[in-house]
């Protein structure tokens, strides 16, 4: 009984990755992690500079911000190369405008 809820529960991440890498890895996944890549603010300091310990309810919201699209980043299997481009690409965006 053990072995068939782990089968189960094995089948559905795996489902769960297979969802993530068909929506990410199109073209307008692409656009929308550049998207969340520049509203997670993902080349900017998250630290809250203004706080004389370095850390406030500021830094934490933009952290989380910044887990969150990790996540979809590591269940979409996006390889450190393309994260790299992906990251370049946005900032590129972000000067243009």
């Amino acid at each position: 009984m053990l072995e068939a809820f782990k089968r189960k529960k094995v089948k559905k991440v795996v489902r769960l990755i297979q969802a993530y890498k068909a929506v990410f890895t199109s073209e307008d996944g692409r656009l929308i992690l550049q998207d969340l890549a520049e509203k997670c603010s993902m080349l900017s300091p998250v630290t809250d500079i203004s706080n004389p310990t370095g850390f406030s309810a500021a830094s934490a919201f933009f952290d989380g911000k910044r887990a969150a699209f990790l996540d979809i980043i590591k269940m979409s299997a996006c390889d450190e190369r393309k994260l790299v481009d992906l990251l370049q690409e946005t900032e590129r965006n972000k000067n243009e405008e």
